[in-house]
């Protein structure tokens, strides 16, 4: 387990020990977010399942140039509701953008003929999470906090694949719970208004069209509204 996630539980597990405060530090809130992604699939990664796929040295399979693009902007919605000043319940949907692979490679068949091999896919991830909230209030207006849960994560997967004159295509998804971890801080503007801001971490997110599980890393800006 990657520093983050672990810190996100140690904080979590704290407010859980804090005796709770007064009744009127509880309430619902409903929030969003922009998510701005540090990483995610790494080109390499995807170049070795690529090679994976299309059976690698032994069958005769040579990579080529490859590239990646990815939506680095994604959003979050969220409904919670504070059981404490210190401890909470969140559940949350997250759009986690998508990611276009393009890879290019040559097979050689045993009668030395060779084959161009293009791979394209696109790989959308989207799905609810639910998860614990613990809040470690600094002064009256700031507060640091940690989320700690899961996501019921789909990635549907688009592909087209060409081996010399042989082309397919289509779509496949798969659906995958993966542990869902945050550390931020927050700023109460308004009795009413809350500014957030947060480092978010989701582990081993599967995905269909190379077997394959990627990890994603990201910044999260976005405002609660508190009832």
């Amino acid at each position: 387990m990657s520093s983050w996630p672990a810190a996100a539980i140690v904080i979590v597990s704290i407010c859980i020990r804090v005796e709770p405060v007064m009744a009127d530090e509880t309430g619902f809130y409903v929030g969003a977010n922009a998510l701005s992604l540090l990483s995610t699939y790494r080109r390499p990664d995807l170049d070795s399942a690529t090679t994976a796929v299309f059976g690698g040295a032994a069958n005769g399979y040579s990579m080529g140039p490859s590239s990646v693009e990815r939506n680095h902007i994604m959003w979050s919605a969220d409904f919670g509701y504070m059981v404490s000043r210190n401890l909470g319940i969140e559940v949350s949907y997250l759009d986690l953008g998508s990611l276009q692979y393009s890879g290019f490679g040559t097979v050689t068949a045993s009668d030395g003929t060779a084959s161009e091999v293009h791979l394209n896919l696109d790989v959308r991830a989207h799905g609810p999470a639910v998860a614990l909230v613990g809040a470690l209030p600094m002064t009256n207006v700031w507060e640091i906090n940690a989320r700690v849960g899961a996501i019921d994560a789909k990635t549907k997967t688009n592909y087209r694949t060409a081996v010399g004159e042989d082309v397919q295509s289509g779509n496949l998804s798969q659906s995958s719970t993966s542990l869902l971890a945050s550390v931020g801080t927050a700023f109460t503007v308004t009795t009413h208004l809350t500014l957030r801001l947060d480092y978010l971490r989701i582990q081993h997110i599967k995905e269909k069209g190379l077997e394959r599980a990627f990890n994603v890393d990201g910044v999260t800006a976005g405002a609660a509204l508190v009832f």
